[in-house]
């Protein structure tokens, strides 16, 4: 890792209490950026604030909602008042769901497509002058979901696909502007204690499937994204496979989920 890279860089991470975001801003912190976290729960997100200052880091919390634009303007003026400028934003704040498409409630829809493509699309937009001027780095985290689709993830598949366009349309604006643009395609991380998945019904629960990676493995694989200035990255060696056969048979990678599925097979319990 290039420590002089990210040295006295400033980083917005939504979602950056707990998880994946987390993970990052420590990883952030270490290499010596200022940080502003933001996340809708303002307990854990001090809590986490407090953590990230022991370390040594300059940080800034932020309490808001990615889905409301009024909150995301307040989440980059924050981090331009608290620090001057704006480097990198990473779009890590997202929702999980679980459930078949005919059975989803109308607010499950509205809250998964609204937190994770429309959160992405807001932060950006109040974001994009104060990266284009530091010529930084702007990076969407989608998931292995967003390649192809999945059965009972609709809404989620939908909403993590959707960063791929937005990513790649931005990646064609910005490149003259010098900005990074870069997507992550994350597998199925270790999850905190208290995380839920939405079901069908709005109720929440406990994930069950096996993790892929670790949340320092995951930061540790976006830091180097972020350094290295690359276009996108798949997480894992079954998501790396899944998209490239994908590409090219897409026939047989539905075959194959569907039959996976129908056995409970565990490559479907890494993939749902």
């Amino acid at each position: 890792m290039n420590k002089e890279y990210f040295q006295d860089k400033v980083a917005l991470v939504s979602g950056g209490s707990r998880g994946v975001g987390f993970a990052l801003a420590k990883a952030l912190v270490s290499n010596g950026a200022k940080v502003v976290i933001t996340a809708r729960g303002e307990k854990r997100l001090l809590d986490s604030e407090a953590k990230l200052k022991e370390m040594g880091g300059s940080v800034k919390a932020v309490v808001g909602d990615v889905s409301k634009w009024e909150d995301s303007e307040k989440m980059v003026k924050a981090a331009i008042d608290a620090f001057g400028r704006l480097d990198i934003l990473v779009n890590n704040a997202g929702l999980t769901m679980r459930g078949k498409f005919e059975e989803l409630s109308p607010e499950v829809c509205k809250q998964v497509g609204e937190v994770n493509l429309m959160g992405s699309i807001y932060l950006s937009r109040a974001a994009i002058p104060y990266i284009k001027r530091a010529k930084g780095n702007l990076v969407f985290i989608s998931s292995i979901a967003g390649i192809f689709g999945l059965p009972g993830a609709s809404i989620y598949c939908a909403s993590k696909g959707g960063l791929k366009g937005l990513c790649e349309s931005l990646r064609l604006e910005l490149i003259p502007e010098g900005v990074h643009v870069g997507i992550v395609y994350l597998g199925y991380t270790e999850h905190d204690p208290e995380k839920r998945i939405l079901q069908a019904d709005g109720t929440g629960a406990p994930p069950t499937r096996p993790a892929h990676h670790t949340q320092a493995y995951a930061a540790g694989l976006i830091m180097k994204l972020l350094e290295k200035r690359k276009r996108d990255l798949v997480m894992t060696p079954v998501g790396k496979l899944g998209s490239y056969v994908y590409r090219f048979f897409p026939g047989f990678v539905e075959r194959a989920i569907l039959f996976a599925q129908e056995k409970n097979l565990s490559i479907y319990q890494k993939f749902s």
